[in-house]
């Protein structure tokens, strides 16, 4: 017993000691408050490193060099309009018509350029050189379609949007006197030994020309000036269409003189006629009995 009382009181004695070493090891003026804040600095999240933009990369240049294969009528003084008709769906199918109309703009060549920039030392920036070299292409693509016979038309011309402005105004708006020529041509357009399709054709070609430069006839005339040229043989079709109260389209005249055409020259060419079958007699058994 005397011992066990023993050992309580030594463990006892060492608890408040234990205690005060506790308390001694605190701040004297240690707060709640200023304990809070000292957790709070702990814990804090470091402020992240700012990291700059990396400069954008130039738009990516489309080559172009599939033209020749694709438009393959050369322009002339006399068929801007078919010219037309082929090039701008493949310069707009490309992406690259916006040079062409002039919306896609010229960049300023000092726009974007880095001083200390070592790749950049001719002094132009990368979107003013990517926009020039997408630029010479279209120019390059231009120049391969046109004929000798235009080809001076576009002598000092340095961009492709330049070029397609100084080709419509020299060939979509022709002279008085083309105009009188177009008109000249219609009034002269005869058949001869021309198939309907190629007869049509070359009417048509007339009136598309005349509606570009800004004098179009109108479909009354167009049937007018068709029926005028047509052989003799089409005399009848021509005073029955004639009194239809609403002109003729392209496309149900086309109709209607082919299949005149044809029923005429079956008319005159009739295919012959096949030699009927004979029937072989046929011999009784009792002919082949000994």
């Amino acid at each position: 017993m005397d011992s066990s009382a023993a050992t309580a009181a030594g463990i006892n004695d060492s608890m408040p000691a234990t205690a005060a070493g506790i308390n001694d090891s605190m701040p004297a003026t240690a707060t709640l408050s200023s304990l809070v804040a000292h957790v709070s600095a702990s814990m804090s999240v470091p402020t992240p490193l700012s990291i700059s933009a990396a400069p954008a990369a130039p738009p990516t240049i489309i080559p172009l060099s599939n033209t020749q294969h694709v438009i393959n009528l050369k322009l002339t003084n006399t068929n801007y309009l078919f010219w037309r008709m082929q090039m701008k769906p493949y310069l707009i199918g490309q992406g690259v018509f916006s040079f062409v109309d002039g919306s896609t703009m010229c960049p300023s060549p000092h726009s974007d350029v880095s001083v200390t920039s070592p790749a950049f030392s001719c002094g132009f920036s990368p979107t003013f050189l990517t926009w020039k070299q997408q630029d010479q292409l279209i120019l390059s693509a231009l120049l391969s379609s046109l004929s000798t016979d235009v080809l001076h038309l576009v002598v000092d011309c340095p961009t492709s949007a330049s070029v397609w402005s100084t080709l419509e105004r020299s060939l979509a708006s022709p002279s008085n006197s083309r105009i009188m020529q177009l008109h000249g041509c219609l009034q002269d357009l005869r058949q001869g030994d021309d198939t309907i399709t190629t007869y049509l054709q070359k009417a048509e070609g007339l009136f598309d020309e005349l509606a570009a430069a800004g004098r179009p006839i109108s479909l009354t005339d167009f049937n007018l000036y068709v029926f005028r040229g047509l052989r003799n043989e089409f005399c009848d079709l021509v005073n029955s269409l004639s009194t239809k109260s609403d002109p003729l389209p392209y496309s149900e005249l086309h109709s209607h003189l082919s299949t005149h055409e044809f029923l005429h020259r079956s008319s005159l060419h009739p295919l012959p006629m096949a030699a009927p079958l004979l029937r072989t007699p046929v011999q009784s058994p009792s002919a082949f009995a000994v």
